[in-house]
């Protein structure tokens, strides 16, 4: 039987789930609108000095966390539909106080309302994705927007940065009012339900038995322990490359961010597609695969600083590819394999604990980062590859203790053939 082009390209089937898909890239657009000028709103607008935007950003981030697992409680109970509706109106109220900043209890409090959010929104959403997609098409559903998010971060990144050279202060003002505004249209898009809710669950279970379950299912928490190692190289990348690129090898501003829109652009073009071809293996040793290539990654960017100037350009772009495809690999997969992984009636709170690696890694790598360059820029890299190494064997592993419908993205299909 031959494919179709959206067959070929690895996208599921989206009947009935346009809004969902809209949604999603109209929240990812208001948030590239805001995120690479946050700081300098906060600085230049709202008139707040550096160390007071820090604290409060970093206290707000403190309190969210242990916040989580009742999060995945919420979805569980209320559904993830109307939670991840919750989640975007939050985020448009925390925006709508982010205009009136100027002291740090109004930063504290918007950021916190911003924040959890945030942290709903992915555990919310999630669940919806594991709900709406169909067993063997959940990769390509997170894969998808995966892409869809990427996409809409980066052409609101395009555009803020023209507003903000256009408006000055009032462009500033403008992205934050945008963002509110994105917020606001993407709930009213879920909201408007062009597809049947999915049907939930009929056992329930309270929250104290079934955070019980989760911390109970020791293979679910070794994958969860794995993915924190996960994040952590996805958060170094971000947090250290700039700084590795631009004050270690020397290379301009302008060429980093060339680096950044090709890696951008692979993600974007080719994330659906990678889901595809890794469909006939096992989840487990797609991660494993993953795993191998960030730590050749790893090591080829400390070896970056034996290399003659000259070279740096055309060698840097083969790394990024090579990390790249690894984050193709991991992001969809390894949340493909946590929810396959987790009963119907717990997958907010089986979810929201994967959401909670998340939170850890990304609370890890600033200070992890700066503390390893200290001792040597190549440390960061080098330190990493022994670690990411070992989640990869572990992973394949796990597979013998996960649920068979888990490893496999097919299970009937792939069970029979064995491959990989």
């Amino acid at each position: 039987m031959s494919l179709t082009l959206t067959q070929r390209l690895g996208l599921p089937s989206m009947r009935g789930q346009g809004a969902l898909v809209v949604a999603t890239l109209i929240d990812a657009l208001g948030t590239g609108l805001y995120l690479p000028f946050s700081l300098l709103y906060f600085q230049r607008v709202a008139g707040l000095a550096l160390p007071v935007i820090g604290g409060g950003l970093s206290l707000a981030t403190a309190l969210i966390l242990p916040m989580i697992p009742f999060m995945g409680v919420l979805v569980d109970r209320f559904g993830a539909r109307p939670m991840v509706v919750v989640a975007q109106v939050l985020q448009a109220l925390g925006f709508l106080g982010y205009l009136f900043v100027h002291s740090l209890v109004v930063l504290g409090v918007s950021a916190l309302l911003v924040m959890a959010g945030a942290r709903l929104f992915y555990v919310s959403f999630s669940v919806l994705i594991a709900q709406i997609a169909s067993p063997d098409e959940r990769d390509r559903w997170y894969g998808l927007s995966g892409a869809t998010q990427n996409l809409g971060i980066g052409m609101g990144s395009l555009v803020a940065g023209f507003i903000v050279a256009w408006g000055g202060t009032n462009g500033y003002q403008t992205l934050i009012v945008a963002n509110v505004l994105s917020f606001g249209l993407a709930a009213l898009l879920l909201l408007w339900r062009t597809a049947p809710e999915p049907v939930r669950p009929a056992r329930e279970a309270s929250a104290s038995l079934g955070s019980r379950a989760v911390l109970a299912n020791r293979p679910f928490l070794v994958l969860i322990a794995c993915n924190v190692l996960f994040t952590l190289a996805l958060s170094l990348l971000s947090t250290g490359l700039p700084l590795y690129v631009t004050e270690t090898l020397n290379l301009s501003t302008v060429m980093l961010g060339i680096l950044s829109a090709f890696g951008a652009g692979l993600l974007i073009g080719t994330q659906t597609l990678v889901m595809r071809l890794l469909e006939p293996y096992r989840r487990t040793r797609a991660l494993a695969l993953a795993s191998l290539l960030r730590a050749l990654g790893y090591a080829l960017l400390a070896l970056a600083l034996l290399l003659p100037h000259v070279l740096l350009v055309p060698y840097l772009f083969g790394v990024v590819a090579l990390n790249t495809l690894a984050s193709l690999i991991t992001a969809p997969t390894v949340i493909a394999l946590a929810a396959a992984s987790s009963p119907a009636h717990l997958q907010g709170r089986y979810l929201a604990i994967y959401q909670f690696s998340w939170g850890i890694a990304s609370a890890l790598a600033p200070t992890m980062f700066t503390l390893l360059y200290a001792l040597g820029p190549a440390w960061p890299w080098v330190a990493l590859i022994g670690p990411t190494l070992i989640a990869g064997f572990v992973m394949v592993r796990l597979e013998l203790y996960l649920p068979g419908q888990a490893v496999y993205v097919r299970p009937k299909e792939v069970a029979r053939n064995k491959r990989f």
